[in-house]
């Protein structure tokens, strides 16, 4: 299991929350997209090797990851609010079944 900061995880939560209110489309569409750029580069980061990718099969979960931020972005641009948020819904659970979040140091 991969670990992940407490803040991505309630910003992702954050993003769903948001989507509720229509006026902060345009910032959930903002901050998804934003989501991705990061993801790319942890999945740039992890096909070089940094981190051995390909030995801890994270680039797998980072593509999924994407793909799901991807396809809720498409749904936000093509007025689908309720898609995108259950793809949000989808993303969030992903993250709570393949990372666990980091731990305060002791």
């Amino acid at each position: 299991m991969f670990m992940m900061s407490k803040e991505a995880m309630e910003n992702a939560m954050d993003i769903k929350r948001k989507l509720a209110n229509p006026a902060k489309k345009g910032e959930c569409l903002t901050d998804i997209e934003h989501m991705i750029e990061i993801k790319q580069s942890h999945l740039w980061r992890a096909d070089v090797g940094s981190c051995a990718g390909g030995c801890c099969c994270i680039t797998g979960s980072i593509e999924i990851e994407i793909g799901i931020l991807q396809d809720a972005v498409e749904a936000l641009k093509n007025g689908n609010d309720d898609k995108a948020t259950s793809l949000l819904e989808e993303y969030i659970s992903f993250l709570k079944e393949h990372y666990e979040v980091e731990r305060p140091t002791y």
